[in-house]
């Protein structure tokens, strides 16, 4: 059974410090407890300081006294160790900063932190230094369309936003010439609609014709998002078939997009890793 607690794995970054930011945020909307997570490699310090680091972390988040907060620091690869805690019953998502190639701290950026996104089993809000905590919550979110066998998984995740405010759903597409529309691209779209219905959830359906010449799709989609003032962007981080030879650059591009927009990513992954 899946509890009600946030996993927020941190690397002493700004953009670790702003993903607790958005966790606290969402744990209070939520009524949920945060666990804070330091993968220890060698990093020039020792666990013992670790471990005090995480605690004063703690114990500021504790202060609040609206919600609990603990912490792990566990030895190992970000890759392995953060898949296995994740997969764990306690948590229901997952928050942490990414930044750019300047300043790295455990490689939390572009591919390192795709790679890592498609082991996650649990929906995970990846957030920037430059990202804002919306004060009246998520309330504009792209949600691009997708032909993904595990769609059903992005769209319960639209739910735990839902929970947090009343947001407004664009369920997004761009139509390229020489790229149709698979019938489970359809199937996925019309699945999309009638569970946000059934939930009463507000949603639109957005097709737009291409206006930016690009391979891929996030160009376009980013400057979409933009244009809306969009607080999330949506999407599943693994390739689908058909655009498997953009794919990856495509989500690297909207995970560190220029507009710090927040991303909730959800994956194929299975739940216990």
């Amino acid at each position: 059974m899946i509890e009600n607690k946030l996993l927020i794995p941190v690397d002493f970054t700004a953009a670790a410090d702003k993903a607790v930011e958005f966790a606290v945020f969402m744990a209070k909307k939520m009524h949920s407890d945060i666990t804070l997570l330091h993968v220890f490699e060698d990093e020039g310090i020792s666990l013992e300081e670790c471990e005090d680091k995480l605690n004063k972390m703690a114990l500021s988040i504790n202060a609040d006294k609206e919600i609990y907060c603990d912490f792990i620091c566990e030895a190992g690869s970000i890759f392995e160790v953060i898949p296995e805690i994740a997969s764990r019953s306690a948590y229901r998502m997952m928050a942490l900063g990414a930044h750019g190639r300047k300043g790295l701290r455990q490689k939390f950026f572009g591919a390192d932190i795709l790679k890592l996104l498609k082991r996650i089993p649990i929906p995970a809000l990846v957030v920037q230094e430059g990202s804002v905590v919306p004060a009246e919550g998520f309330k504009t979110t792209i949600f691009p369309v997708g032909s993904h066998d595990a769609y059903e998984r992005k769209i319960d995740a639209m739910y735990i936003i839902a929970g947090l405010c009343n947001p407004d759903i664009h369920i997004y597409s761009i139509s390229k010439p020489g790229f149709e529309q698979t019938d489970k691209l359809r199937e996925n779209i019309l699945l999309a609609e009638e569970r946000f219905a059934e939930k009463g959830l507000n949603y639109k359906r957005i097709d737009e014709d291409q206006n930016v010449f690009s391979v891929g799709f996030a160009k376009q989609t980013l400057n979409y998002a933009n244009a809306q003032r969009a607080n999330l962007i949506s999407i599943m981080v693994n390739p689908t078939q058909e655009n498997a030879y953009f794919a990856d650059s495509d989500k690297e591009a909207i995970l560190m997009n220029e507009h710090c927009i927040p991303v909730l990513c959800t994956s194929d992954a299975e739940e216990e890793v």
